[in-house]
């Protein structure tokens, strides 16, 4: 064992003097060598690189701005449970802003269909506002516009995203008129001679909450709204359409969304003829309903005068002398009057009735109504319409 690290010994100091001198290894007692430049000077040098560096941009090692403070805030509220295809139905939203003086519009984009029937052009600048939109639902898939706030310099913009619901399609009956409403009411209506062969049907109905643009009367070869007033939540509507004579009724339907049920009108197509000094008159020959009153009164004339020369009672008499003042107000013939060249004649006598006849000579034709502003007039093709007063010949 002694004789093996003796051994070991022997070794290592052989390869310590025969690998490694003296005059190889450094010492740590030599002087380094002189510097060329003073330290004085390399001190200045150095601050001066400092310097240049510090006036330096660095956009990898600029600090982060910081994130701009949310001054808008956007909510859904009041978003309908369920929802029919063709129905109008409201959105609310509520949008909070911060800065409560600055002025700012909302943008709607990117929906699904739905048409936006009423939105907000004018937005006041305030805290809290809470403003309601109404859509009309196409289709039994529905994705709502994109909400976008805007600020009107263009600084700012806040959206939420869209908002997807489901609407249920109906499977209405044949009359319907495809209007779905909180309520319609049928304030009043009028049949009038249209021309040998039709009759129109004028109607003054009330949509309250309703898509109105959408109604249709059945069986009609041409209809259409004369006019309207009024806004989404109540419109009053005025609606023509034209039968053949012989039809005697018109039955349409809704679907009321407050009852969630249909519900059906009937309304009798009876061409009327009132008194000759009112001249609400038509022309006998336009209907066979009319014929009848005709025939059906001069009997009841002969018949009273039979029974009166029989039986001498004076109830006779005045039942003949208004029944007989009853009939000549279908054969007293009509007043003619003259219309001016250039005419328009309209449906019905309102201020955005629909034109459908122009008259582009002077022409003759028989008065049947008048009222302030229009009179109703029979032209010598038998088609019937109205025309603005000062549109008459003044000889």
């Amino acid at each position: 064992m002694v004789a093996r690290l003796f051994f070991l010994l022997i070794i290592g100091w052989y390869q310590l003097f025969a690998f490694t001198t003296i005059d190889e290894e450094p010492s740590v007692f030599v002087d380094p060598p002189a510097l060329e430049t003073p330290v004085e000077d390399l001190n200045a040098e150095e601050s001066l690189v400092i310097e240049d560096l510090n006036d330096e941009e660095d956009p990898e090692i600029s600090e982060p701005e910081t994130p701009a403070e949310r001054l808008i805030y956007l909510t859904i509220e009041d978003v309908p449970k369920k929802i029919y295809v063709g129905q109008i139905f409201p959105i609310t939203v509520k949008i909070t802003s911060l800065d409560k003086r600055r002025p700012y519009i909302v943008e709607l984009e990117n929906g699904k269909n739905v048409d936006v029937v009423k939105k907000h052009d004018d937005i006041p600048p305030q805290a809290i506002n809470r403003l309601t939109y109404y859509f009309k639902a196409k289709g039994t898939s529905i994705r709502l516009p994109v909400f976008t706030v805007r600020y009107e310099d263009g600084t700012r913009e806040y959206r939420i995203e869209s908002v997807s619901l489901t609407a249920v399609k109906l499977n209405p009956p044949g009359e319907f008129s495809g209007v779905l409403a909180r309520n319609m009411e049928l304030i009043n209506y009028q049949a009038s001679s249209y021309d040998d062969g039709n009759n129109i049907l004028a109607l003054q109905l009330f949509v309250e909450y309703g898509n109105y643009r959408d109604f249709r009367l059945p069986g009609t070869f041409k209809q259409g709204i004369d006019s309207f007033e009024g806004d989404i939540n109540g419109t009053t509507l005025l609606y023509y359409g034209v039968y053949p004579v012989g039809m005697e009724q018109v039955e349409f339907s809704y679907f009321n969304l407050e009852k969630n049920r249909y519900e059906k009108f009937q309304i009798p197509i009876i061409v009327k003829r009132s008194s000759v000094s009112t001249q609400t008159t038509l022309d006998p020959q336009a209907s066979e309903f009319t014929k009848f009153k005709i025939v059906a009164t001069s009997t009841f004339i002969l018949l009273w005068l039979f029974l009166w020369i029989r039986t001498r009672r004076w109830s006779y008499p005045i039942l003949i002398a208004a029944a007989t003042a009853y009939l000549l107000t279908y054969l007293i013939p009509l007043k003619n009057v003259c219309i001016k060249a250039e005419t328009t004649l309209y449906l019905l006598p309102t201020k955005q009735s629909t034109p459908f006849m122009r008259l582009y000579e002077e022409t003759t034709a028989k008065e049947m109504d008048r009222n302030d502003r229009y009179t109703k007039v029979q032209l010598p093709n038998n088609r019937i319409g109205w025309v603005k007063n000062e549109d008459l010949c003044s000889h």
